[in-house]
């Protein structure tokens, strides 16, 4: 891969690094949100809504986190040379594979299983 698209990729992925990272901020913020709210509210409908928002949150929360080691892993592998190399079979990741999603890990036929 040329180092002008190394170049686009990491900007991506330093854009949904930053994306992430607020994100995770803004759920944070919910959930301090919720449990001030949560000591007002009186009825059982209402602490029950409280309960799901907070798991969602939660579980949100968890899935940019993991997103997020999945963009750190990236940019990494783009320092240390190896981005762009599937981990499985060891042939380069597609371009517009990349552009889609510019943290994958492996190649679109090892992802289906239909390699080696």
């Amino acid at each position: 891969m040329d180092t002008k698209r190394k170049k686009e990729l990491k900007e991506i992925l330093l854009e949904m690094k930053q994306r992430k990272l607020e994100e995770i901020q803004h759920n944070h913020d919910d959930k301090e949100s919720m449990n001030s709210f949560q000591n007002d509210a009186g009825d059982f409908a209402d602490s029950a809504s409280n309960i799901y928002e907070k798991e969602l949150h939660m579980d949100l929360s968890e899935k940019n986190k993991q997103m997020l080691i999945e963009i750190e892993e990236a940019l990494s592998k783009i320092e240390n040379g190896s981005y762009g190399k599937c981990e499985r079979c060891g042939d380069d990741i597609s371009i517009e594979r990349l552009k889609a999603l510019p943290f994958a890990k492996r190649c679109i036929k090892c992802e289906r299983g239909l390699s080696k």
